[in-house]
């Protein structure tokens, strides 16, 4: 297992949060476990997320998937999300 954290901009936070909250089910087809989604103090259309993932592989597969990009633009995402991949010790 590994552990991802992404930050990326969104239009709305809310209604970012609403698309999230909807694609469960992709989530869990992928072996995806969520940790927290928080948005920043300062800057609410801030988006982190912290996710554990069977393996880099399967993060990249799904990240660079055109089925996923569609859904982060559909969801607002607006800028280039920042990953940290990472391994526990």
């Amino acid at each position: 297992m590994i552990t991802v954290i992404g930050t990326h901009e969104v239009k709305d936070a809310k209604a970012w949060k609403e698309a999230f909250d909807a694609d469960t089910d992709n989530r869990t087809k992928h072996g995806i476990h969520v940790n927290g989604v928080y948005a920043g103090v300062e800057h609410p259309n801030m988006i982190t997320i912290n996710m554990k993932f069977p393996s880099k592989e399967a993060f990249e597969g799904m990240i660079n998937s055109p089925e996923m990009q569609k859904t982060m633009e559909a969801a607002g995402v607006i800028s280039k999300p920042e990953f940290k991949i990472l391994t526990e010790i």
